[in-house]
């Protein structure tokens, strides 16, 4: 096999101590990552940067105030240009099995939501709520595409859009795990965004890419999705360049979480 060639860095002892990356991100001359830190009694999510050189000097580029209370286990970043500003969009999540959580909901709370954060101010904004727990995010150009843990079933794909709200946790395809907790399932009969696709049972879907044209002469307008209880990689084809309609979707096993 070929030999891959690869440089080691160093992390600043501040930062580099039993803590959760989520997610990373290179742009331009720096790295982002999301995070969670512990003060005292209040979790704290986070984003840190740092300038990519010999030793990362990671900083705090953004903490928010309100403390996590249902277990925060991924938070996905992606570079994204909104209303002529560079800025950021992540995913918070807001759920734990049987423990829906009502944030999601809440606009006066960061949780269960899709935020966009100016680069330059650092002031941000709810893009989209009425999320469980985001696994995926891509953005290519204006568009935007998210995949989510449902409950007990309801994995969805979703196509993000500004100040939509996506149901949760009172729609969804899945079902409570042990509680007797009964979620509506009509997502646009309640006044919520439906899911591009709903996986029933669920496949344990995890992050997402759109794939380049140029990768296969017959894998045009297509998603690559990956599972972790699937074991699976996931084409989606999608009807054209808008990503508004799934026409079909190819399991490719591979037999590992992914």
């Amino acid at each position: 096999g070929k030999e891959i060639k690869f440089t080691k860095y160093k992390i600043n002892d501040s930062f580099n101590t039993k803590r959760f990356i989520f997610d990373s991100l290179v742009l331009d001359d720096h790295i982002y990552v999301t995070t969670r830190t512990q003060y005292n009694d209040c979790e704290k999510f986070e984003i840190y940067f740092a300038k990519i050189e010999k030793e990362f000097d990671f900083k705090i580029f953004k903490s928010f105030d309100e403390c996590i209370t249902i277990g925060m286990g991924t938070s996905r970043i992606q570079a994204f240009k909104f209303n002529n500003k560079n800025g950021l969009l992540v995913t918070t999540q807001d759920a734990d099995n049987d423990r829906p959580g009502n944030k999601p909901q809440d606009d006066n709370s960061i949780f269960g939501k899709i935020l966009f954060i100016d680069i330059k101010t650092k002031e941000f904004e709810i893009f989209s709520k009425g999320h469980r727990n985001a696994q995926g995010l891509f953005v290519k150009d204006n568009i935007i595409l998210s995949t989510e843990h449902g409950p007990k079933g309801g994995d969805e794909i979703n196509k993000i859009e500004f100040k939509k709200n996506y149901g949760w946790p009172i729609a969804s395809y899945g079902k409570s795990y042990k509680k007797k907790i009964n979620y509506l399932k009509s997502h646009k009969d309640n006044g919520f965004e439906e899911p591009l696709y709903a996986f029933v049972p669920s496949i344990g879907i995890s992050q997402l890419i759109i794939l380049p044209d140029t990768f296969n002469s017959e894998w045009q307008s297509s998603a690559l999705i990956t599972s972790l209880n699937g074991r699976s990689i996931y084409r989606v084809k999608f009807e054209d360049k808008t990503f508004n309609k799934i026409i079909y979707i190819e399991e490719i096993y591979i037999g590992e979480r992914i």
